[in-house]
């Protein structure tokens, strides 16, 4: 399977250049990617800027998986219109004739992907409840080429039920695990047993459980570092304005020693609820 680390190009939601309040966090970020040497490009006829979600899975270089994108949590009045439609995305000159149609529904921001394996939170199993559970695994082993599917249970008070904001892998042995020391005991006794689990080295990193809320009264993305951007040898690594970003940038440089860590302001970002990774689709071209 493609990963981070295999990628080489990175895509936005055309939308990410049009919103008043990403302006400058755009104007810093564009600089960065040329900076850094990263070639970019935009998506059209999308809804939302969250273009992780509704993408398609890299699987080889020539094969992406198109999953059904309609989040039960956009299923009401209020987030309806802000489901992008993925038959109108238009980025043809990339998908043209290597994009399959999958029926399960799937977000992308909960596909956290290594070689070999991919690690989801439970959510999959509630989006496609009409489907025993065994047949939804199945069907994703075959659809991604992955030897391992690691399930764990959802992040609280995280409506969109991503794995993205959870767990990244490091290696294919190695899984960077956010750290929820503030979480309750119960939920986190779960969850570090679902991971211990895997038999993956578990490496534990930087988080904030923040108490902040955006206007409509949802928590933030405040904090949630390990959703951090990975193209190739480059992680753009998201600083949120709190008294932690420090200490998180020199724990995310020792881990990626080998790789040029950039900060990113991403308050703003986080503010309108996801970070780096849920606003960039890389992939290798």
């Amino acid at each position: 399977m493609i990963t981070d680390r295999d990628t080489n190009f990175v895509y936005f939601s055309n939308l990410i250049k049009e919103r008043p309040a990403l302006y400058e966090f755009w104007l810093y970020l564009e600089k960065a990617l040329e900076r850094a040497g990263i070639g970019y490009g935009f998506i059209e006829n999308t809804s939302d800027i969250w273009c992780r979600d509704y993408m398609p899975v890299q699987v080889t270089k020539d094969k992406f998986v198109q999953f059904k994108y309609y989040p039960s949590y956009c299923d009401n009045d209020e987030y309806r219109h802000t489901i992008t439609d993925t038959s109108q995305v238009q980025l043809k000159s990339l998908l043209a004739g290597s994009k399959l149609q999958h029926p399960l529904v799937l977000d992308g921001g909960n596909v956290v992907r290594s070689g070999n394996a991919v690690i989801l939170t439970e959510r999959i199993f509630s989006e496609n409840k009409k489907l025993a559970k065994e047949d939804v695994i199945a069907q994703l082993q075959h659809a991604l080429q992955v030897e391992e599917l690691y399930l764990i249970p959802e992040q609280p008070d995280d409506m969109t039920g991503h794995s993205d904001g959870m767990v990244r892998f490091l290696d294919d042995h190695t899984l960077l695990v956010a750290d929820y020391e503030k979480h309750s005991k119960s939920w986190k006794a779960r969850y570090e047993r679902t991971l211990r689990r895997t038999g993956l080295q578990l490496v534990k990193f930087p988080n904030v459980l923040s108490e902040e809320r955006d206007d409509d009264g949802e928590y933030t993305a405040i904090g949630c570092y390990i959703n951090f951007a990975w193209i190739g040898k480059v992680i753009l690594f998201p600083q949120f304005d709190i008294p932690e970003d420090a200490e998180a940038l020199q724990t995310a440089r020792s881990i990626f020693s080998d790789y040029e860590v950039i900060p990113i302001p991403a308050r703003e970002l986080a503010i309108d609820g996801g970070v780096l990774n849920c606003v960039t689709w890389n992939v290798q071209v």
